[in-house]
């Protein structure tokens, strides 16, 4: 209780903060290039710890998101800038020990924890899966007679994806751990954190070798309980339809730590979207640029944890949602991609037509490459409820290998794509 108490005073504390703060907005032209490099390399500070759950750093950065919509100018869509609401979370904020046969492996490059893995401390035999003379009945009868309770078990992710549907029970099993060989580089994911398995499973980088005999772990996990997290939501009333709006959309959270000294400060993922946020809320709240109609500015919280914000706010809008003309999500757009994925469906495909005539018109991109809708970003839960929506991300380009990954630094992105995607949202929408 007392912690619960703790997190709700310093939310309350870092809305404050801003309730105090100096508003008004500062002068801008078209693009703010170094603003936004600054608000990136912020974003990506050890003050916000990876802008997850050690230290509270995603509600530091709620704080920062909310200080700089009211710095530019963008007043609160609701009572104020925070939509507030709460989810369990599975965190590594402790030990993150893996050795093989004497030798240390490096978090976040040699191995990642899954996302929904319990905590382990002891020493274990290393059992590998004989993919020649596979048996998946034997080897799970062999498991829950407990021929493997002193034993990890390790196989290749694609291999076990492979016989998914024999090993599926794996994790629930009496194995007291897995280790999975992935492909490099590591990602570390949150998607699935929202409960744990009693099986260990550690991720491993594919020059894990073929033949050791002993682990030696030390990893600590813990469920947070209804931590409290908070969508942050800002709008410009438009000058002619105010009750109409455009919503542009991005994700302010990331991965957090990995141990205590591990942290992911997802520069593009997703700091270089909420810094697009932060600058084209700061270019319409000036006179000169006011829009015809009301555009709402929503930074989402937990979208790493399964789409948490983004799926809260469709179901508790904080502004109708019929009302909305179209949603633009961005996120991971720092890079150097010569042209732009977007993802929609038919209710946004007359936006995206638009889209394709701004770029042909003004040859920002060699194309926009549109994919197959799915569930892997904030703009999902509205096309379900029908908003018309579309999704923007650069993906082709040098800095996308290294999305969830420690590489995921401000020295490893671009700045190419900022006037591009500005200009783009801003002459799409003066004519949609």
């Amino acid at each position: 209780m007392f912690k619960r108490l703790l997190l709700l005073a310093v939310a309350v504390l870092f809305g404050c903060c801003i309730v105090i703060g100096t508003s008004g907005s500062k002068n801008l032209c078209a693009q703010d290039l170094n603003r936004y490099k600054k608000d990136i390399k912020k974003l990506s500070s050890k003050k916000f710890e990876g802008r997850g759950y050690y230290n509270y750093g995603v509600n530091k950065a709620a704080c920062f998101v909310g200080a700089r919509f009211q710095q530019n100018g963008a007043i609160p869509a609701g009572k104020d800038y925070f939509q507030r609401f709460e989810f369990d979370v599975n965190v590594y904020h402790g030990n993150i020990k893996v050795e093989i046969d004497g030798r240390l492996l490096e978090p976040g490059s040699d191995f990642v924890m899954r996302e929904f893995s319990s905590g382990r401390k002891g020493t274990y035999n290393l059992v590998y899966v004989d993919t020649l003379n596979f048996n998946a009945e034997q080897l799970i009868n062999d498991i829950e007679t407990g021929k493997y309770e002193q034993s990890f078990l390790v196989i290749d992710f694609n291999y076990y994806y492979k016989h998914y549907k024999d090993l599926r029970n794996l994790t629930n099993s009496k194995l007291p751990g897995v280790i999975a060989r992935w492909s490099t580089p590591l990602k570390f994911y949150k998607a699935y954190s929202s409960y744990t398995t009693p099986v260990t499973i550690v991720w491993v980088s594919p020059d894990f070798p073929d033949n050791a005999k002993q682990l030696v772990i030390d990893v600590d996990s813990k469920m947070m309980k209804n931590y409290l997290n908070s969508n942050v939501v800002a709008m410009v009333k438009g000058k002619r339809v105010p009750d109409s709006t455009y919503v542009i959309t991005a994700h302010y959270d990331h991965l957090g730590h990995l141990g205590k000294k591990l942290y992911f400060t997802g520069a593009n993922d997703n700091a270089s979207g909420t810094a697009m946020l932060l600058s084209l809320a700061e270019y319409y709240s000036q006179v000169e640029n006011t829009p015809d109609y009301s555009i709402v500015f929503v930074a989402f919280a937990g979208e790493e944890t399964g789409l948490r914000g983004s799926a809260y706010y469709a179901s508790n809008p904080v502004l109708p949602l019929e009302k909305i003309k179209y949603l633009i999500n961005l996120d991971m757009i720092a890079d150097n991609s010569k042209d732009i994925y977007c993802e929609t469906d038919s209710a946004g495909v007359e936006g995206l037509k638009l889209f394709e005539k701004i770029n042909e018109e003004n040859h920002y991109y060699e194309k926009i490459t549109r994919g197959e809708l799915a569930g892997n970003s904030d703009h999902y839960p509205f096309t379900e409820k029908n908003v018309p929506a579309i999704f923007f991300m650069t993906e082709n380009g040098d800095a996308f290998p290294f999305y969830h990954t420690p590489k995921d630094r401000i020295e490893n992105i671009y700045y190419d794509n900022y006037i591009k995607i500005f200009e783009m949202i801003t002459k799409f929408v003066a004519k949609y």
